[in-house]
């Protein structure tokens, strides 16, 4: 009986730790709408951004054009 008392809190504990991850983590999008819009309000430089956002580009023009989807993007949070 003492071993099933314990397993209960343990899975409670489990299951909140895992549902407390869920809504701590933002989505990627999010994180690349971020790094966009900071670099739109030169908050952050090219090279910082791409590097940020892991691309392949090189150019100022590749990024505003990789970053255009998210200028208009309204924010869901």
């Amino acid at each position: 009986m003492k071993p099933i008392i314990l397993f209960i809190p343990f899975i409670a504990l489990i299951w909140g730790c895992s549902n407390a991850v869920k809504q701590v983590t933002i989505s990627e999008t999010q994180r690349q709408r971020e790094v966009c819009l900071n670099w739109y309000g030169y908050r952050i430089d090219t090279a910082n951004a791409i590097t940020e956002l892991d691309l392949q580009i090189t150019t100022e023009s590749e990024l505003m054009a990789y970053c255009d989807f998210f200028r208009n993007v309204a924010d869901t949070n």
